[in-house]
């Protein structure tokens, strides 16, 4: 079964460049430029990933991990942050508040694609 990414991000440069290289890897994506329709994508789709700017236009990256961290129905969605904030105390702080890992832009792609296999390999069941 195709998994399906989120990716939340308003840099529409970021988002497409991802897109490309996802897809290309077999990954159904879906794109959101900031938290309001990010929190609308989840409750509609059954995302498997969320890959997540922590400066967002409407609401930061922070709460929204809170938000699905708190609810049932979202708690255990697995979520990259992605982010041009490179402090260790900002990595700690997303860490900390629920994220599954934390890749600072700018970031190898080659990595990037890694580190969403083993965040999936981890967190995603896998049928019998």
């Amino acid at each position: 079964m195709n998994k399906k990414i989120l990716i939340v991000d308003d840099e529409k440069e970021i988002v497409d460049l991802l897109e490309v290289y996802l897809s290309n890897d077999g990954y159904s994506v879906y794109k959101c430029y900031n938290g309001l329709e990010a929190m609308k994508c989840i409750k509609q789709s059954q995302i498997d990933l969320a890959i997540l700017d922590i400066m967002l236009p409407d609401e930061n990256g922070y709460e929204i991990v809170k938000k699905l961290r708190k609810n049932p129905a979202t708690k255990k969605l697995p979520v990259i942050m992605v982010t041009a904030k490179t402090s260790e105390i900002d990595m700690v702080k997303g860490l900390d508040i629920g994220a599954d890992d934390y890749i600072k832009k700018p970031f190898s792609i080659i990595e990037f694609i890694t580190r969403i296999k083993a965040v999936l390999r981890r967190t995603v069941e896998q049928p019998d």
